[in-house]
């Protein structure tokens, strides 16, 4: 394998592992940012929620917007996202390591018995924005919210006060909320905590200055407990959503391999070679910024990444390119991808070496890497959705798709699977995470619920069929496909 090959293959890997830890602030390189433009719309300050399936980027946006030297390489790398220059960022709750910035889940838990709500997210928003007076003195969280629970007309002036002060510097105040799934360890308390939230968010864009931006994955605005309260309308009218596209995905990719500390060199010359236009001098400090035409033009992609991976999955293109027969099987059946699960392919993709290829990445590592993917993903699903897992464990192993729903249902019946299911949500009551919306409708229903989640696809003869990225690791067969996992 040459030295080159050798480099980008550690590039591949850096990238991969950075992007895994870039929620932990300060985790990544300011150059393995990439915002496509479909995403420019989550910057803006006016966009509360956004939106974004397990592993799109909402914890990496969390992270990274509360650095000055990120939001900086964005403004000059991706001035379309027209980030405002006098921003102040702050973190309102994550997963982040521990600090005073924000009650955590246990002081949550307490927090909630006392007070409502409302009260505990005005009492974060007042901290950040400088309340003063009497509320400047108070140290625990518990007289925080105490003073804004009792002196609701005094927090009413406190917050314009502090609005007119950041208008008199021309400045904005933004209040990050992320890991919403995290606010406590049962939805009884996660609910109302979390409907709280999105109340004070909408309450603070009757201000001019204070915005908060709020990262939730879609199964939570799904939630009736969560999204019933007046004018949530507004905020979901205004909502963004972090979906990538192919091109998008691969841009990402580009974009930190361009700036990995080994393998950037020899990636930038293939990028410029891939162009038909010389390599221009650069600093070696500076942060390298992906040409417009790489983030969009998918043929000029696809030739540069076969100088990575090559141009056929196997011995010819019969059985595909690598370009895109890695986002093809990496989809859902709503045809999303998330870059958390595009890496996590690459990065086993790396770690396979074969002695017969002289390429950074090989067709069997790709494949590989789908595997794990689907590992990943089908984790992240049953963790979202507990009775996926549950309806789904007598199939596998005895189901080829494409399949009949009666096929289906005829396993289902026997292994009594929905008597199963209901019997455990009667013993969860109220505590049940999620469960199918449709479960009155019996097999149809169910299927109804796993389409509406990407799990499955109907085909225009009404055969059923399941993405590779939740097949494999689910253990159905498919003839001629990815490998199921036993």
């Amino acid at each position: 394998m040459s030295a080159a090959s050798v480099n980008i293959r550690k590039a591949i890997k850096q990238a991969s592992e950075s992007l895994d830890q870039a929620q932990a602030i300060g985790q990544h390189p300011p150059g393995f940012t990439y915002v496509p433009p479909t995403h420019a719309r989550a910057l803006d300050l006016d966009a509360t929620l956004v939106e974004g399936m397990r592993g799109a980027g909402k914890s990496f946006w969390w992270g990274s917007l509360v650095l000055a030297e990120h939001r900086s390489f964005i403004q000059n790398g991706f001035p379309e996202a027209r980030l405002p220059d006098n921003v102040t960022v702050v973190q309102g709750f994550g997963t982040g390591s521990l600090n005073t910035a924000y009650p955590d889940a246990e002081q949550l838990i307490d927090l909630v018995d006392q007070f409502r709500p409302r009260s505990i997210w005005r009492a974060v928003i007042a901290l950040h924005a400088g309340f003063q007076g009497g509320f400047s003195r108070l140290s625990t969280w518990a007289q925080r919210v105490q003073w804004v629970q009792t002196n609701s007309e005094r927090f009413a002036q406190e917050l314009d006060a502090a609005d007119r002060r950041l208008e008199s510097r021309s400045a904005k105040l933004l209040v990050l909320f992320d890991a919403l799934d995290r606010l406590a360890d049962d939805w009884q308390h996660i609910r109302p905590l979390a409907k709280g939230l999105l109340q004070v968010s909408l309450d603070m864009r009757s201000t001019r200055n204070i915005r908060c931006k709020v990262y939730v994955r879609p199964d939570m605005l799904e939630d009736e407990e969560i999204v019933s309260f007046p004018d949530y309308s507004k905020l979901n009218a205004a909502k963004a959503s972090l979906r990538w596209q192919r091109a998008d995905l691969y841009a990402l990719l580009f974009q930190c391999l361009g700036n990995a500390s080994v393998g950037s060199a020899e990636f930038r010359r293939l990028v410029f070679e891939c162009m038909g236009v010389r390599a221009p001098r650069q600093p070696a400090a500076k942060t390298w910024v992906l040409p417009p035409t790489l983030r969009i033009d998918e043929d000029l992609q696809e030739a540069l990444f076969e100088q990575l991976a090559g141009r056929a999955m196997g011995s010819s293109t019969k059985r595909g390119k690598p370009y895109t027969w890695l986002v093809n099987h990496l989809q859902d059946g709503r045809n999303q991808v998330s870059p958390r699960s595009f890496f996590a392919a690459l990065k086993i993709a790396a770690n396979e070496q074969y002695d017969d290829e002289d390429l950074a990445i090989g067709y069997r590592g790709i494949q590989r890497g789908v595997q794990e993917a689907s590992t990943i993903r089908v984790t992240e699903i049953a963790e979202d959705y507990p009775w996926v897992k549950l309806i789904m464990q007598p199939l596998s192993g005895n189901l080829t798709v494409p399949c009949t729903t009666k096929e289906i249902e005829a396993i289902w019946k026997r292994e009594r699977t929905l008597e199963t299911l209901g019997s455990t949500l009667r013993r969860q009551g109220t505590s049940a995470k999620l469960p199918p919306q449709h479960l009155e409708q019996g097999n149809s229903g169910i299927l109804i619920d796993l389409e509406s989640l990407g799990m499955l696809n109907r085909l225009e003869n009404k055969r059923i069929q399941m993405p590779d990225v939740y097949r494999v690791a689910f253990g159905l067969g498919r003839r001629g496909g990815v490998k199921a996992l036993k």
